[in-house]
């Protein structure tokens, strides 16, 4: 049996430090390659110990799944891959903000009723190294051979970078990766970009517009202008005072992350788009958080919040209540931020939108940087002391690395997400939504979330880019690139323990400050005055221990990448 162990003991740290992870994809059915997996058999595992009859064949996993998706026991390609392996499944799926609570409990209680795997669970680094060294999760560089594993094992025979990004400091695997590719190749410098680079768009409604006799604006205060006639003027002539001119989700951690207004942060020096403020310029790691341009951008909000400009409901709105906003009877948002304008307004309404330009600043500046984005993620799997049979759960899992399946994992299954026969050129079309939904629905209802694997050379050969995303690529390089000014972003690293330590203890309470006054300072002002003594709180609690845990991570891989 071929095995990684004794060559993932023997990587050195600079290889583990260069690691990429991070995420994208996910659900569906199976069809044609299945590349290495065999069905029909029970347990097909490279281990012949005991026996058929002596073997697990019927595992328990706490499973984390969209808002709008069914339990993954109703989905066609769960069901298929079980029909192939002699498996069955009891799932623990749980969404939103219960998921974090519900994996602590279990986590917190140690070692007695563990299922016997995590999948799509959103695990963390320190998750991973505390659950992996306690013995909680087990490692499964063993069970990575060709024999238990033969369709990741493939991959990873072009991608070996992503065992370094699954190996935790210890020198383990305790979890699966997750290889995730969409990209687009940027007219303007020929590299490559994922298609997070830029996670929000801001729209504007055209429409208005034209109502209230105005130009697209193209500065903060012309834009400011525009809102306060959108408020007043009665733009979409009900007879009501029931426009908003301006809406978004904040801080990110009550929404989605693609509904935040790090764009509008733009024309005041930053775009906040990483969860943990971060972001890097000229190899300096800095806190976006603490950063002149957040304060001053704050200031300038605030004043758009106290003259009724900005949603009131900014602070306490979840995304269907955001998307809500824009989908319903009455068109009520005059601009609003997200992944795309017809996921918001739907498509009949989308041709009332258009893109709002980046704006320009009091300083007649603007300054945009890009999310960090990666390929290869490590926190969608890990297998628990529970398991009796890992090798044959391993086996099961191990499917969602075949391209056909992992299609569907992804998306949705063929015949749904997918039309029922590829096209002559033997790739896999997507099938138009049913009405009234869009494909971002139709997806969220059909994935499978967990470790799977798409990589770019798959979209063309076993089924196309979808068509929003191909849109998405093509916006990206024909209008948001245009006003980048710093495509430096901070690298997927794998960190010490040391630093995990760090990190784990210090960065959730300083976020959590950043955000209950940042929320504060955008809705009763006051930052002026209190901005100093918020400094001052930052540094008390370890902020530069944090910022130096990530420069010397960030440094490590620089110069292992020989950068």
């Amino acid at each position: 049996m071929k095995t990684l162990g004794k060559k993932l003991l023997s990587l050195g740290l600079a290889a583990l430090m260069a690691a990429s992870l991070a995420a994208c994809s996910g659900g569906g059915q199976t069809s044609g390659t299945n590349s290495g997996t065999e069905s029909g058999g029970a347990q097909t595992s490279g281990t012949e110990s005991g026996g058929a009859e002596s073997q697990q064949t019927n595992f328990e996993i706490f499973a984390g799944v969209s808002a709008l998706s069914p339990d993954n026991s109703e989905k066609p390609i769960v069901q298929q891959m079980n029909e192939a392996k002699g498996v069955t499944i009891d799932w623990n799926c749980v969404s939103g903000d219960t998921l974090t609570e519900r994996k602590n409990l279990i986590l917190n209680a140690g070692t007695s009723n563990l299922p016997d795997a995590f999948m799509a669970a959103s695990l963390t680094d320190n998750e991973i190294l505390t659950c992996g060294t306690n013995g909680i999760f087990i490692p499964l560089e063993d069970y990575i051979n060709e024999e238990t594993m033969p369709n990741l094992w493939a991959v990873l025979q072009e991608r070996p970078d992503a065992l370094a990004a699954c190996t935790m400091p210890d020198g383990h695997i305790y979890t699966l990766p997750k290889f995730g590719e969409m990209g687009f190749t940027y007219d303007g410098d020929g590299k490559e970009y994922q298609i997070g680079a830029i996670p929000q768009f801001s729209a504007i409604n055209t429409k208005w517009l034209e109502a209230v006799g105005m130009e697209m604006p193209t500065t903060v205060d012309e834009l400011h202008d525009v809102l306060v006639a959108f408020k007043d003027k009665d733009p979409n002539g009900n007879g009501q005072a029931d426009e908003i001119p301006m809406s978004f989700i904040f801080p990110e951690s009550n929404g989605n992350w693609c509904a935040g207004m790090g764009i509008y942060m733009a024309p005041f020096g930053c775009t906040d788009f990483n969860a943990d403020h971060r972001a890097v310029e000229d190899g300096k790691v800095y806190y976006q958080g603490a950063s002149d341009a957040y304060r001053d951008a704050l200031a300038y909000y605030h004043n758009w919040y106290a003259e009724g400009l900005i949603d009131i409901e900014v602070f306490s709105q979840d995304s269907s209540q955001y998307i809500a906003k824009g989908s319903g009877e009455e068109a009520r948002l005059g601009t609003f931020v997200w992944w795309e304008i017809p996921e918001v307004v739907g498509y009949d309404r989308a041709p009332d939108y258009a893109y709002l330009p980046v704006l320009k600043g009091p300083e007649g500046t603007y300054k945009v940087n890009l999310q960090e984005t990666s390929t290869v993620g490590r926190q969608d799997f890990a297998v628990t002391s529970a398991c009796e049979s890992p090798e044959v759960l391993l086996n099961w899992v191990d499917q969602m690395y075949d391209p056909i399946i992992s299609m569907q994992c992804s998306y949705g299954p063929i015949g749904v997400f997918f039309e029922e026969e590829p096209d002559e050129n033997g790739v896999y079309v997507n099938a138009a939504p049913p009405e009234g939904m869009t494909e971002g629905e139709l997806k969220s209802t059909n994935e499978l979330l967990g470790p799977n694997v798409i990589l770019n050379e798959y979209y063309g050969k076993y089924f196309y880019m979808e068509d929003r995303a191909q849109q998405r690529c093509q916006d990206l390089n024909d209008f948001w690139f245009q006003y980048v000014d710093n495509t430096e972003s901070f690298p997927a690293v794998v960190y010490s323990e040391e630093e995990i330590g760090i990190i784990n203890d210090k960065l959730s309470d300083i976020k959590a400050l950043t955000e209950e006054r940042a929320s504060h300072w955008l809705r009763d002002g006051g930052i002026e005055e209190e901005w100093d003594q918020y400094l001052q709180d930052l540094d008390n609690m370890g902020l530069q221990d944090v910022i130096d845990c990530w420069q010397a991570a960030h440094d490590r891989y620089m110069e292992a990448q020989g950068e």
